[in-house]
């Protein structure tokens, strides 16, 4: 699944974005020097909006009427399925990951586009179950022990000892985050990855 291109959307068009789900717009104006497309929402509409789409935000556009969220590929063209998929390809039951805080939701701005790798707002997380068929993997929060009888739950620290279960076992939920599809326990991303770079896998 790939963005539309520039030259595929033209003034008069009928297209929908995924900065507003659901509404309706029509293409108003196109500015060929910067490829900028203008949308705004239909005169019939109750509400009005206006949105500037620029070559780096053309994912947001399409031609398809799709009003669930689901439907939508995130800014990199993937859909949430093969985000599931490849992060259960990469893991297995008892791998112990990292989530760290992912920023402001779907609608963050283009500068956060990427999650920060800050310890001292990660978490650890056991992998309890996976479930390919429902779609759903679950993992438990854990911590360490360290040395100096401190509690460790920061992917910074290596604790000697073995991370330790400190919360119930809940699905991680599928939720489009920085226009990314993510995997999320509450605000932090375990498929921080997708949206970054590196590795931070660790076994017991």
């Amino acid at each position: 699944m790939t963005a539309p291109a520039y030259d595929d959307i033209h003034v008069g068009d009928r297209v929908y974005c995924l900065a507003w789900i659901g509404q309706a717009f029509d293409v108003v104006r196109r500015d060929d020097d910067v490829q900028l497309i203008s949308i705004e929402t239909p005169a019939s509409s109750p509400t009005f909006g206006q949105i500037d789409i620029f070559p780096e935000t053309m994912f947001l556009l399409t031609h398809e009427q799709w009003d669930q969220i689901w439907y939508w590929p995130d800014r990199a063209g993937e859909r949430y399925t093969e985000v599931f998929d490849r992060f259960v390809d990469a893991h297995h039951v008892g791998d112990v990951v990292a989530g760290f805080h992912g920023g402001d939701g779907l609608l963050a701005a283009a500068s956060r586009m990427t999650v920060a790798l800050d310890p001292d707002t990660a978490m650890m997380f056991r992998i309890t179950s996976i479930d390919r068929e429902r779609g759903e993997t679950r993992v438990e929060p854990v911590a360490a022990i360290g040395a100096d009888e401190t509690l460790i739950s920061s992917p910074a620290a290596d604790p000697a000892g073995p991370w330790l279960a400190c919360g119930p076992a809940v699905p991680l939920r599928l939720e489009m985050r920085m226009y990314r599809w993510c995997l999320c326990f509450g605000e932090l991303i375990l498929n921080w990855q997708d949206l970054n770079s590196g590795d931070l896998v660790r076994r017991n």
